[in-house]
Order: C-alpha cells, then structure tokens, then sequence
C-alpha cells in the first residue's frame, strides 16, 4: 500500500499508512477530509445565519455544499450496507442546505432557487423546512398556487407515512399564503427560522416580529410599482349543510383545508389565482398578474366548475358531516395592482371598487349558485345563457359547421382579395397535385385570419368539387390544450357534440371511423387510440405513457384518420390559434404534411407571430408549407369596412360627412364620423377594431373623461388624448386585446413602453430614460426590443438633438399604456418630461409647457374626482397624433 501511494505521486502527502494492532492506520490531517470540511464550514454558515450576516452566510454554506460530488460510499451503499453514519451524514447535507436557502431567501434570490429547490423537495417531500422554503420562494416568484400545492403534497407525504399532519409553523404558513399577508414580502434581516414567514397576525408567540420592506434599488430607490388593470373577481364562499357542522370547528378546519386545495387547483385551470381567503371565503383574480382577453369568461367557467364540483349533496353520516356547498360572484372592473418589486408577476396588493361590488353580490346568491355583475354579463354573452337574476349556464356547443349558411353576420370582407387567391390557388393545386400542404396565417388579433378561411369556405362551397371542411381550436385553458383542436375535429367528424352522452358518443365514433375505414383490425385499433382524444376513458396517458399506450398512438390515428378521409374526398383542416399550442402539438402540426401520404390536404393553421418567437424556423425548408403574413388593411379598404359597418350597426347613422356630433365623439378633428381620418388612424388597418369602435359610436355617447367598454361600463384614461388635449374612446375590447399584447412583454421592456406613452408624439431615447430614471444604455436596447416587436418604429428627427428617437406604429398602443400608469406616475412622469425638455431648442417650447400642464393638472386632481382633470387641458399643439 505505502509503494502504492508512492507510485501515484503521495509520497509527499501528509497522510500516512501506520501499523497499528491488529492491523494498519491511515493517518489524515482533518482539513484534508472533506467531510471534516464540510462540518466546520457549516457550522461557521450557521453562526454566521444567527448574526443575521446574510451573505457571509451564503458564502460559507455553498462553498460546504460545493464539497460533495455524489452520494458518500455511493459503492457501499449499493451492496447494501446500510450505516447508521451514512443516514446522519446526508441528514446533515439536507440541513445546511436548508440553512443555506434560508440566508438567500433573506436576500431576495427566490427566482434563482425555485428550480433547486424543487428539484430537492421532490427527493424529500416530508421535509417540513425544505416544504415551507420553496413555498415561501414560489410565492414571491408570483406563483401562489404551486406554493399551496408544495403543501399538499406535504400534508399528503406525511399522513401516508406517519399519519401526521404538518406542524404548526408549515399550517400557518399555508395560511398566510392564502392570505396575502404582507409580512411574506422580502424581510428586514432577522433571526434565521422557519416562523420568519409567519405573518405576525397569525403567529402566537414573536421575539422580533418582522416587517414587509419594499426591495430597494442601488441608488436607494423602492422599486415598488403600481399600475391600473381590467381584471375579473370571482368570490367564492363555502356553506355547511346543518349547524350542527358549521359549530364543529374541527370540521370546519378539516372542511376548509380540503376546500382550499380544491378550489386552488381548479381556479388554476382557468388561469385564477387565489388573492386571499378570509375564513370560509376565497378571492380569486383574474388577469391581476397578466392581462388576457376572455379573463370575464374565464372567471365565469371557473364558478360554475365549482358549482359542479360541490354541487348540494345528499346529507351523510352524522359522525362524518354533511358536504360543503359553495356559492360564487363573479365581478369585472378595474383596480389599481401594487407589485412589491417590479420584477414579480403577481402584485401584493390589490384595490378598487369592483371588490365591492363583488363582495355585495355574494350576499345575494344563494348557496349552489353563480351570479355576475351586469358588466360580466354583458361581454360574456357569447359564451353562457344568463336568468333573470344574472345567473349563467353553458351554451350548448353544437359541432363545428361544415359550412357557411349565414353570411349575414359576417364582417364584410374587404382587402384580402390576393391572400384570398393565394389560398384558392393552393387549394386547387392539391386537387390537382393531390399532395398534402401546411399553409400558416400569421396576424395580430383582430386582423381578419378567421375571416379570411371563412371567405375561402364560401367561395370553395360554389366549385363544382367542393372539398370537405373541419375546424378545430387550440384551448386557451384547461388540461386538455394538446388535444382541444384535434378533438373538435374527430366530433366534427362524427357528428359528436359536447353535450352528447359517452355512450352515443362512443357509437358515433365508431360508426365515423368504420364508413372510412371499414370493419377491420385497423379501424379498431384508430377507434380504441381516437377515444382518449375527445375524452372518452382514460387521458391521462397523454402525461404517463404507462397508461395503456403510447400518446403518439393517439397522434398516428389522428393523421392516419385524416388521411383516409383526403383519399375518399379533398380535405381541408382549420387549426385556430395554434400559437396557444404546446409542444406535443405544434411538433405533430409541422410535420403533418410530411408524415402523410399522397393525398389531397390542406391543413390552415392561424396563428398571431407570438409562433415564432418560439418556433422560429417554423414551416422553413419544408416542400409543402406557406406562410402567409396579413398586415393591417390599406386606408381606402377600412375607410369602405367603416362605412359597411356603420349602414349595419346603425342605419339612422349612416357615414354622413355633415353629422358635427358624430364628428365630435372621434374627435375634433374626424369632420368625416365614422370615416374620419383621426379614427381611421386609431383603428390601424384592424377590422376587429373597426367594428368595435363603429359599435361603440352608435351607441349612448360617454361621459367626457371616461373610456366605455361593452355598453357601457368604462376605463379611465383621464389625463391623455394626445398632444391635441382630446380624449379618445376606447371600446374594451380593443382595450382587453391591446392590454394582453402588452403584458405579454418583459417587464423592463412594458415599463420602457410606458414611459414612452407619456411622451405621446416623438419618442426620444434619452427623454425615456429621464421619465424612468434609468439609464440610457438600458433604455436603448429596450427601444430597440420594442421596435423588433413592432410597437415602435425608428424616425428621423434633426430638430432636437443627436437622440435616436421613435413614435408609436400604432395610437392605440401608446393609449393603452399610457391608461394603464396611475394618474400621481402620469403626474411625475410629466414633470420630469417637462424638466428635459428644457434642454430642447425654442421651437419646442409648446411641448414642454404641454407636459408642464399635464402634471400640474394631474397633481391638482389627484385623489379628486376625473372631471377635476378633464376640466383642466392645456391649448392644442401642432404636433401630429
């Protein structure tokens, strides 16, 4: 052993081989044994986690954790033998890794643990410390739901082991989870403990309670943020069937700790949030975190699967106690969201009017019941049947058409004609070629992609071969996004709809997949992998292929489906929204057209270009595969779709060049209603936005100040229209369409936008930066980001200085972002605007008294009513809109 050691070079090492009785001794010094290391480098990091030196902390935890390569004796332990050492010696790999979580969560690096984190609480899911650090990291990573499930899953870990429930300080953090509760932020430096995340409301006993404090920046500065949002409240409150319940409050602990889970996860599936729970009531939000466009309806699916869900139950036993029954109100309005860093996805804080309003509601639905607010109601009615008292019920979905027999609905269709031929002349060439082809139709909301496959059916409906059309929609939300569209195609097929029994939908199924296939190992073995598609058995396989077979069955029966129906007659397939697809999906959809054989297929996907930020090669090389982009329509085709959707909307109201009222409710400048110049700017080439606005002018006009939604509930964007001093109305709609766009940006990217919004016309770089106080490099490259993305464009301007400078592509954008800041941030953001602009030659002058104005004004009127503002306007300046 000694020549071995001096063969490899250990003769000048300080360990030595001594003869000892009965045998030989390895003769190490401790600081050459990792172990030894480890131990004192731990100790040494909880010292220093004890005296609140956070980062000393940090340092010396890592660099103990840094020693460990692997499991200790991983041989050993793999032949069996089990030391008791072996245990106590990871155990206390587990604890200084705790401790190491908990110095850096002190310091704000939850977003740099999260996935650590995870990936150690799956290996230890009974491990209460380790449980409640990633919850307290997921909820100030915004992800509220994941940290309630982490306890679950708990909870779960040690009934089934230890018929335990979680200790004290686990449940209390679980409950100021659901609640919000402000001590959850980022904390002063404290004494290191599981409890430190205890919000002081709900903890028995507290040394040294601890604070919320806003992170701060380098320069000192809260990086706090506050912004207006159109959200969606659902309330959801749970009732006890006999008092007898109700006065057991073990019961109702239990009752409520397993109501919570429930309606955590099923609120999670419509993309809500629970805000906060106060005794047996929920709050769930939407579109607080991120805007979307269906957040009401989202809402309103979410209360009715908890209706489902707990629908009133038969009594049980007396010694088990009845099942709870829930009751909802769903309300939508706007608030103020308070982030407490700019960085979070979820805010803090919460506040306004339509949490009244949705609390008044609840108290008037009975228990088993689902209510809505009148505005709810109103811009929902395209997906529910509402009573008398505002309660809603699913429409019954019939199949998608197969054609189009009502075209008296339809927004006229106006220039597309070359795109239109474009899609007749690739239709026809896979009649002709007979070969499958993937045509992709890229466009922002609104601008026509539905409409335009919809002109296609119409005109290919009057050829003499007419080719077979299914249509199907990728799911925003739900568990089923991988198969939504391909389901909607198979009941298509089979004449399924969603309210049709299993059993008769199993007997279509078979029936449709037979006629093409005819009875035969084959068509069974299709029907058998097609049931789990439209949700008939198991689906879960699509996520564990231990299931009953493979989910890539499912994908080959789908196309081998397909296929067979192209060869009996020409087929076209409409995918809608592919960009919400997931991977499973759009890997199935780009290489459909590859994968079948010689058959006539045509398969349209509409998608808006947020596809190819994630797939951005898509369709590229391929033989079989067109893009098609369609950008805003030209002047003169929107000026034609106004003056058709006007003679629609309001034929008294017909496009009258002499109509001065008209004139004034697009503003001063529109002397032509709903053809004027200044509305055919704001609508940007976009029909969607077109007929919304045409809706909204024929309509009761609004009160000055105040921005209308759907017929009448309204969006405040006091305190801009523009360097004119005007105020634009703004249908929600476009505004729901246009706030999701902009919350789907990165957060400095949305701020550097906002900015922007309070310049109006020119956009000069280092104007941004002043407003945001950040610094021009940042600012820049944000500009430059956002000009990629198609919200800004680059212009010449020689009168200022040597700034580069942008405007807005498109009005309604900079509009959106501008009612989206709070009027005190209008206020400063003017203020500062104006102090720049000092440094600007005399000849903008107009401009910075403009912004002066703007901030007097908004400081004058803040925490009064809007007319306080509305009231107060500066003179109209030159500068364009």
């Amino acid at each position: 052993m000694r020549r071995i050691f001096t063969e490899n070079g250990a003769s000048n090492s300080p360990a030595e081989l001594l003869t000892r009785s009965p045998g030989y001794l390895l003769s190490v010094p401790c600081e050459s044994i990792d172990l030894y290391m480890f131990q004192q480098l731990a100790e040494q990091g909880r010292a220093e986690l004890i005296r609140r030196r956070w980062e000393s902390a940090t340092r010396s935890l890592r660099e103990a954790l840094a020693l460990w390569r692997g499991p200790m004796l991983s041989d050993l332990a793999e032949m069996g033998i089990d030391w008791p050492e072996l245990r106590a010696t990871q155990s206390a790999r587990l604890a200084a890794f705790e401790d190491c979580v908990e110095a850096e969560l002190a310091i704000g690096r939850h977003h740099e643990l999260a996935n650590e984190l995870e990936a150690a609480f799956a290996a230890e899911p009974a491990r209460e410390r380790l449980c409640g650090h990633l919850m307290l990291a997921l909820y100030r990573c915004g992800r509220q739901p994941d940290a309630l499930m982490v306890y679950q899953r708990t909870r779960t870990a040690l009934l089934a082991e230890f018929g335990l429930d979680p200790g004290r300080e686990l449940q209390q953090l679980e409950r100021a989870i659901l609640n919000h509760d402000p001590s959850l932020a980022l904390p002063a430096p404290a004494a290191p403990s599981l409890s430190r995340a205890i919000p002081e409301a709900v903890a028995d006993v507290r040394e040294e309670p601890v604070r919320a404090t806003p992170r701060v920046t380098a320069a000192g500065a809260a990086r706090t943020l506050s912004e207006r949002k159109w959200i969606s409240v659902l309330m959801v409150q749970a009732c006890f069937g006999t008092p007898r319940d109700a006065e057991d409050p073990e019961y109702v602990d239990d009752a409520l700790k397993d109501l919570a889970a429930a309606i955590t996860e099923g609120v999670k599936i419509f993309g809500g949030v629970v805000h906060a729970r106060v005794g047996s009531v929920w709050w769930v939000l939407f579109g607080a975190g991120r805007t979307r466009e269906d957040d009401p309806e989202r809402a309103v699916r979410a209360a009715l699967a908890l209706r489902e869900r707990f629908s009133p139950r038969p009594s049980a036993s007396p010694t088990t106690g009845s099942h709870p029954v829930v009751h909802s109100a769903v309300a939508t309005g706007e608030v103020i969201c308070t982030y407490g860093d700019r960085a979070e996805a979820y805010p803090v804080d919460v506040v306004g009017p339509v949490l009244e309003t949705c609390a008044r509601l609840l108290v008037r639905v009975p228990p088993g019941s689902v209510q809505v607010c009148a505005d709810t109601g109103r811009v929902t009615r395209h997906a529910f049947d509402f009573s008398e008292e505002n309660e809603p019920s699913e429409k019954q979905r019939a199949t998608a058409p197969a054609a189009v027999t009502d075209t008296s609905a339809l927004t006229p269709f106006v220039g597309r004609r070359a795109e239109l031929n474009s899609l007749q002349r690739l239709l026809e060439s896979i009649r002709i070629r007979n070969q499958p082809h993937l045509v992709t139709l890229l466009g922002e909301p609104g601008i026509g992609k539905s409409r335009l496959v919809t002109e296609l059916m119409i005109a290919d409906s009057k050829a003499p071969e007419a080719v077979r059309w299914l249509i199907g929609r990728v799911p925003p939300y739900g568990r089923n996004i991988t198969l939504g569209a391909l389901a909607d195609i198979v009941k298509s097929c089979a004449g399924i709809r969603d309210f049709d029994p299993a059993a008769l939908a199993e007997r279509q199924l078979a029936a449709a997949v037979r006629e093409v296939c005819g009875s035969s190992d084959r068509a069974d073995w299709i029907i058998s992998r097609l049931r789990p598609v439209i949700g008939l058995g198991e689906t879960d396989h699509f996520r564990n292929p231990r299931h009953g077979h493979n989910p890539a069955e499912s994908f080959t029966a789908w196309r081998t489906f397909m296929e067979e129906i192209a060869a009996r007659q020409p087929l076209a397939v409409v995918l809608e929204d592919l960009h919400l697809a997931d991977d499973a999906l759009l890997d199935f959809v780009g290489d459909l057209t590859d994968d079948v054989g010689s058959v006539p297929l045509l398969v349209i996907a509409t998608s808006r270009p947020e596809l190819l930020q994630t797939r951005p090669l898509w369709g590229g090389g391929k033989r079989n595969a067109t893009t098609l982009t369609l950008d805003p329509l030209p002047t003169d085709s929107l000026a034609l779709l106004l003056e058709s959707l006007a003679q629609r909307h309001c034929p008294e109201k017909r496009a009258d060049r002499n109509r001065p009222q008209a004139a004034r409710r697009c503003g001063p400048e529109d002397g032509e209603a709903y053809g004027g110049p200044a509305l055919i700017s704001r609508i940007g080439g976009n029909p969607l936005f077109a007929d919304e606005y045409v809706r909204m002018l024929a309509g009761p006009a609004p009160p000055t100040g105040r921005v209308p939604s759907v017929e009448g509930s309204f969006l405040d964007t006091t305190g801009h229209g523009g360097p004119a001093g005007q105020l634009h109305p703004l249908p929600q709609p476009v505004y729901t369409v246009i706030a999701a766009r902009l919350d789907n940006l990165p957060p400095a990217e949305r701020e550097v936008l906002r900015d922007a919004a309070v310049l109006s016309g020119t956009v000069w770089a280092r104007a941004v930066a002043a407003l945001g106080e950040r610094d021009e490099a940042e600012v820049l490259a944000c500009l430059e980001r956002l000009e990629r993305m198609e919200f800004l464009r680059r212009v010449r301007d020689g009168s200022a200085t040597d700034d580069v400078t942008y405007e807005f592509r498109h009005v309604l954008v900079r509009d959106v972002a501008y009612a989206q800041l709070t009027r005190s941030a209008r206020g400063t953001k003017h203020l500062r605007a104006a102090a720049w602009m000092e440094r600007l030659s005399p000849a903008h002058e107009e401009l910075r008294a403009y912004h002066s104005a703007e901030a007097s004004g908004l400081s004058a009127a803040d925490g009064r009513t809007i007319a306080g503002v509305v009231e107060r306007r500066p003179e109209p300046l030159t500068q364009p809109v």
